[in-house]
């Protein structure tokens, strides 16, 4: 059996706002949390329960990222908020599905989640950073 890739923060990742990293750091070591559970071969209810924790961190992570977005008038902030709608939904689902009698294959949800987390920080998150430090002028907009 292929063993799961942990994802490992690195430079690659960070946007540049320390309090944004932090939280992207917690959502990197909850996804581990899931690998670790099927390298363990543990149960689909303990995987629901840390897909949970993932949900609910998730939420508060996006909240805080769209209040900040908010503060600098991002231009693509509805899109941004779309990408963060459709990704709870997902996750959801996933999670609704895991303690149901056709469970999806966790392998499925951890590359989902993977690659969905890795894209939308490298690029999604990268570019309001990105838009807030070419409109800025002063430090005003640090708070995260």
């Amino acid at each position: 059996m292929e063993k799961l890739a942990r994802m490992r923060w690195s430079d690659e990742l960070s946007i540049g706002n320390v309090n944004v990293d932090k939280d992207h750091k917690k959502l990197i070591e909850i996804y581990n949390d899931l690998v670790d559970l099927i390298e363990l071969g543990r149960d689909r209810e303990e995987f629901a329960i840390i897909l949970s924790k993932l949900t609910d961190y998730t939420l508060t992570h996006f909240r805080k990222e769209e209040d900040y977005m908010q503060k600098f008038s991002y231009p693509n902030l509805s899109e941004h908020k779309n990408y963060h709608c459709d990704f709870m939904y997902k996750v959801a689902m996933f999670n609704v599905d895991l303690l149901s009698t056709n469970p999806p294959d966790p392998k499925g949800i951890i590359n989902f989640v993977d690659k969905w987390l890795s894209q939308h920080i490298m690029k999604n998150d990268a570019d309001y950073e990105k838009y807030k430090n070419e409109i800025q002028s002063d430090a005003i907009y640090q708070e995260y």
